[in-house]
């Protein structure tokens, strides 16, 4: 019995932090963003599902899926650059305040006008890894499915490459120069409005990859983000909503504490998960309001 329980542990922690990289990812989108800008894109989560879209409509054409995801992504990328130039930026400097109006009616706009192309219909994405009844290897004991490591593998990669764009390359510098001063960053020749146009772009690529790892377990419709979104804000906030590494460990803890009270805390149900989150949350935020590995902010009086 204690063997039977030890492999079910195991199980769950694995789907676990499958379903936080899925968080994490979201959340390393939402930080992008908000390093440069100091703005929440509460339409990062539709931006993904319309990529995803934008994937299964590919995949369907005859496109190889793992090229289908990148153009996908591309999409994404373009889609996050025209956002910043077209709406953001203006709102900005005009009424800072209605970026946040803005931002809800981009989600509103974007789910919309995915319904009118592809209709109410979910539709299916194949996942990138294995993930037929087969397709598993044995850790302890216990049955783990290659698509639930593959997922985790993904994210890793994601952030091991987001750490080389922000400290070896000269964009990446000079989009933490940005997010520590824009002013500053003027004086010393850095195109400021480009640079939080492309980290718009790199977000909205982040997520449409995110929504592509997420499509095939929970099925393509116009309703894909919405649960993740909200849990992927969670971890931003928890880890802190300028650290990407905080973006990762939020994401892999809200997963974890999502699978263990799912298996364990039988009286609380699934549907109590977001408000102990939220709980946990407001603990830290009282604790450390920066979020575990959020800078501080130092004032002079």
């Amino acid at each position: 019995m204690f063997a039977n329980s030890f492999e079910l542990f195991i199980q769950r922690t694995v789907d676990g932090l499958a379903a936080g990289s899925i968080y994490a990812l979201l959340a390393l989108a939402l930080v992008v963003v908000f390093r440069g800008s100091g703005q929440l894109n509460f339409a990062q989560g539709e931006m993904g599902m319309f990529c995803a879209f934008v994937a299964s409509t590919l995949t369907l054409s005859g496109l190889p899926l793992w090229l289908s995801i990148l153009l996908s992504m591309v999409v994404g990328f373009v889609m996050g650059v025209g956002i910043e130039r077209v709406v953001i930026r203006p709102l900005e400097h005009k009424n800072p305040g209605g970026v946040l109006v803005a931002a809800i009616g981009l989600f509103l706009l974007i789910n919309q006008l995915a319904v009118a192309v592809w209709g109410v219909d979910p539709r299916g994405l194949a996942s990138l890894f294995p993930d037929g009844e087969d397709d598993f290897f044995r850790l302890f004991g216990a049955a783990v499915r290659w698509e639930r490591v593959g997922i985790f593998l993904v994210m890793l990669v994601l952030l091991a490459l987001l750490w080389a764009l922000f400290t070896k390359t000269k964009i990446g510098l000079a989009m933490r120069a940005v997010a520590n001063n824009q002013d500053s960053s003027r004086l010393v020749g850095i195109r400021v409005g480009w640079i939080l146009a492309i980290g718009w772009g790199v977000s909205g690529a982040i997520g449409a990859l995110g929504a592509a790892l997420l499509a095939p377990q929970a099925g393509l419709s116009q309703a894909l983000m919405l649960g993740p979104f909200v849990f992927a804000s969670a971890a931003a906030i928890l880890g802190g909503l300028d650290s990407p590494l905080g973006a990762v460990v939020g994401g892999l803890a809200i997963g974890l504490i999502q699978a263990y009270i799912v298996g364990y805390v039988n009286f609380l149900g699934g549907g109590m998960v977001l408000s102990v989150v939220f709980a946990i949350i407001l603990v830290v935020l009282l604790v450390r309001p920066s979020g575990l590995f959020g800078s501080q902010r130092v004032e002079r009086v």
